[in-house]
C-alpha cells in the first residue's frame, strides 16, 4: 500500500471505526463480534483500497462491507450450529465407533464426539458453538488471535464433517 493510501485508510479508521462497530452491532447483537466485524471490514478495505478510494460514498462502501461481513459471520455460526445439532441427533447405530453406550449419560453435546477430536478441540467447539461465547473472548482466553481461533474451529468442524460425510451428504450441504 502506498503512503497516501495508508494515510487515507488510517483517517477513515480513526473517524469511522466506532460508527462501523455500532452498525455491526445492529446485525450481530454482540459487541465483541461487532468489533471483529468492523476490524474485518477494514481488513477488506486494505485489500480493496483502490475501490474504496474511488467510491463516491466511502462510508457507505464501508457500511456495506460491514453488513456483508456480519452476514458471513451469522451464516457461519448458523452452519456450525446446524452441524452440531444434526450430529447430536445421531443415534449409536448411526455411529458405530461412538465411545459411549446408550446407558451413558451425555452431559454436553460435544461429549458425543469424544474420541473423534482432541479434547481441546471439543472444548473449543463447546465454547463457541454451544455456549455462544464470542471468538474474541475465547481467543483472549487461549492467548491467540481471533483468526487463529476461527481457523481452529473450522478445522475441528472439517474433521467432523469428513468423518460423518456419508451420513450428512443427503441431509444438508454445508
Amino acid at each position: 500500500m502506498m503512503e497516501n493510501q495508508d494515510k487515507f485508510l488510517e483517517e477513515l479508521y480513526r473517524s469511522y471505526f466506532h460508527i462501523l462497530e455500532i452498525h455491526a452491532y445492529h446485525f450481530l447483537g454482540n459487541w465483541n463480534d461487532a468489533h471483529v466485524a468492523a476490524q474485518e471490514a477494514f481488513h477488506i478495505a486494505c485489500e480493496k483500497i483502490d475501490a474504496l478510494m474511488e467510491s463516491e460514498n466511502q462510508i457507505g462502501w464501508l457500511k456495506n462491507t460491514v453488513k456483508n461481513v456480519c452476514r458471513h459471520m451469522i451464516r457461519d455460526k448458523q452452519r456450525q450450529r446446524l452441524l452440531l445439532i444434526s450430529l447430536e441427533e445421531l443415534t449409536d447405530k448411526d455411529l458405530p465407533h461412538v465411545p459411549h453406550t446408550l446407558d451413558d449419560e451425555v452431559e454436553q453435546p460435544t461429549d458425543l464426539f469424544k474420541g473423534d477430536l482432541p479434547q481441546r478441540d471439543l472444548e473449543l467447539l463447546q465454547k463457541i458453538i454451544v455456549d455462544g461465547i464470542s471468538y474474541a473472548e475465547v481467543a483472549k482466553e487461549l492467548d491467540c488471535n481471533i483468526w487463529t481461533c476461527r481457523k481452529r474451529v473450522q478445522r475441528a468442524i472439517d474433521k467432523l464433517r469428513k468423518k460423518y460425510r456419508d451420513k450428512f451428504h443427503e441431509d444438508f450441504q454445508l
